[in-house]
C-alpha cells in the first residue's frame, strides 16, 4: 500500500469512528452494548443552605434513653438543578421523625417533605428517612417515594447550634436549632 492509500484508508477510518459516535450521541437507531453495572448515584437536585428548629417531645434526656417525636422545620437555599441550574429563592424542608434517643445519640426514622423554590416550578418531593448522630453531626437519608424525584436517594448531615432546655434536668433538651454541614441531597441512579 502506497502512502496516499493509507492517508485515504486513515481518513476513513477516523470519519467512520466519529461519525459513529456522533449517531450515538444523536441517538439515530445505533445499538449499543451494556454493560451490565450501573453508572452509579448522580446528585440531581440539591440546596446548599439549610437552617432551622427541631420541636422535641418528650425532651432529650443527657443519659435516660426515652422514645421521642421530633419535629424538624427548616428553610431551604442556594438550589440547583444538574439540568436547569440554579434555582432562586427559598424553599422548606420539613421532617417528622420517632425513635429511641438521648441527648448524644439517637436513631431515629420518619417522613419528610421537601417544598422547592417557586421558581423551580417543582411539586413537593416526599418521602421516608432515617437519622442517626455521632459526634454532633446528624446524618440522615432516605428515599423519595412520591412528587418531584420520585425514587431519588435523599441526603442530608447537620449539626446543633443551639438548644432549649437542660440535658440533666427532669424534662430535657425540647427544641434545638440547626445549620447543615453537608448540602440537602437528591441523587438518581444513572444506570
Amino acid at each position: 500500500m502506497n502512502i496516499i492509500s493509507r492517508r485515504v484508508r486513515a481518513a476513513l477510518v477516523s470519519t467512520a469512528v466519529a461519525g459513529a459516535g456522533l449517531s450515538g450521541v444523536l441517538g439515530s437507531g445505533v445499538a449499543h452494548a451494556s454493560t451490565g453495572r450501573a453508572d452509579g448515584f448522580i446528585v440531581y437536585t440539591s440546596c446548599t443552605a439549610v437552617s432551622g428548629t427541631i420541636r422535641i417531645n418528650p425532651g432529650l434526656h443527657a443519659v435516660k434513653a426515652r422514645t421521642v417525636q421530633e419535629v424538624l422545620s427548616s428553610t431551604t437555599s442556594g438550589c440547583s438543578n444538574i439540568f436547569s441550574g440554579s434555582i432562586a429563592g427559598s424553599g422548606t424542608f420539613t421532617a417528622t421523625m420517632s425513635g429511641t434517643a438521648t441527648y448524644k445519640a439517637q436513631n431515629l426514622t420518619g417522613t419528610f417533605t421537601i417544598n422547592w423554590p417557586a421558581a423551580s416550578g417543582y411539586n413537593p418531593s416526599n418521602g421516608t428517612l432515617s437519622e442517626t448522630e455521632s459526634n454532633g453531626v446528624e446524618t440522615v437519608s432516605g428515599t423519595v417515594t412520591s412528587g418531584f424525584e420520585t425514587g431519588a436517594k435523599f441526603a442530608l448531615q447537620y449539626s446543633i447550634t443551639g438548644h432549649t432546655g437542660k440535658p440533666k434536668s427532669t424534662t430535657g433538651v425540647t427544641a434545638e436549632t440547626l445549620v447543615n454541614t453537608q448540602a440537602l441531597t437528591l441523587s438518581v441512579n444513572t444506570g
